[in-house]
């Protein structure tokens, strides 16, 4: 079966893959459901899962790989939400406009019935404090809007916290279609937590040197849908993202190999927000992104109220596809890499005539 081929056998692979997480609750710091979910189904692959200082998860494929320059897969396993931090006090880390909370229900990990917010006390750092109706809250717990956790019909996946946890479904998933298929690669995944709150995880990663120096690494996110970048037109070759431009000869690759496995992309700049990519960036780092258009972002529904999330089904199977295919054509030659460049050098040769002074 080639990447750009028959696809349909692991299409519901996927979409199960899919439902399984984003049922779970998560949130920055929070992410420890989704964390044990993704350690089980690598250690069904017989993949090694491993922790690094910060909880971040890494595996390598082929396990113990360390051929030079991988091809990292990144995604976070963490989405904007609650933690209770005292009596009637509700601190939400990740941004969304204050109108959100306007008498919103939120749900408590160990608390039966919704609670209340009753008022916005202040805006954080990175998020906001709120003060609730109920005042028996357990300190310390995580709690997420009172949204249905996933639904799939009509071509959309709908779900509370689809950013970024289908990125980790992306990630996993292109690691099992690796060692299903004994894809050399090698291919490695860095799922990291708390990036709603300033990259803390993936900063982590690159500050302790968890990734060879030498390694690519892609960012898999959600990306708020732009009116140059639609749902159910493909999945998104980043160029960048808010803060900054990637990796010219990465993008040019991931391009390269959608159009040699004719899978149908968009490639453009996504700048509703900014990626690991670039925190990775800052250390140094070669790297490129990947995404999906996503409606709702960060659940802003209509009227700025609470909303499931959504993405194309389509996208999330061109992704994985798109993915799959990078990995199996990876590491690349040099001129596979920097094809770019014999393009410009072609035009020039091709030229009507030279010029002189």
């Amino acid at each position: 079966m080639s990447a750009g081929g028959s696809f349909g056998s692991i299409t519901g692979r996927v979409l199960a893959l899919a439902r399984e997480l984003l049922s779970l609750p998560t949130a920055p710091y929070h992410e420890h459901e989704v964390r044990a979910a993704v350690e089980a189904r690598l250690q069904k692959l017989s993949l090694r899962p491993q922790r690094d200082k910060a909880g971040n998860v890494m595996v390598r494929c082929p396990p113990g790989s360390r051929s030079r320059c991988p091809l990292v897969l990144m995604a976070h396993m963490d989405h904007p939400g609650f933690e209770v931090v005292g009596p009637q006090r509700l601190e939400f880390l990740g941004h969304v406009p204050r109108e959100m909370f306007r008498g919103a229900r939120v749900r408590i990990d160990g608390v039966e019935r919704p609670v209340r917010v009753k008022k916005v006390l202040r805006q954080l750092t990175h998020g906001w404090l709120v003060e609730t109706v109920e005042d028996s809250l357990p300190v310390g717990a995580m709690g997420v809007w009172d949204l249905p956790t996933v639904r799939a019909r009509g071509g959309q996946m709908r779900a509370r916290g689809i950013d970024d946890v289908l990125g980790v479904v992306v990630v996993l998933a292109v690691l099992e279609e690796a060692v299903r298929r004994r894809l050399r690669g090698p291919v490695w995944g860095l799922l990291t937590r708390a990036e709603e709150v300033g990259f803390h995880g993936a900063a982590l990663a690159a500050q302790n040197g968890e990734l060879p120096r030498d390694a690519v690494v892609i960012s898999i996110e959600m990306s708020r849908e732009r009116p140059w970048a639609r749902c159910g037109q493909g999945p998104v070759v980043r160029v960048g993202d808010r803060l900054t431009v990637f990796d010219r000869d990465v993008v040019w690759y991931l391009g390269e190999v959608a159009r040699r496995e004719k899978i149908s992309v968009q490639r453009t700049l996504m700048d509703g927000g900014t990626c690991e990519a670039s925190a990775l960036a800052a250390w140094g780092y070669r790297v490129g992104g990947v995404c999906m258009p996503l409606r709702c972002y960060h659940n802003i529904g209509r009227g700025q109220r609470p909303a499931m999330e959504s993405v194309a089904i389509a996208d999330l199977l061109g992704l994985v596809r798109l993915l799959v295919a990078a990995v199996k054509h990876w590491p690349p030659a040099q001129h596979e890499m920097t094809g770019w460049r014999e393009r410009v050098q072609q035009a020039v040769r091709m030229a009507p005539r030279q010029l002189s002074g």
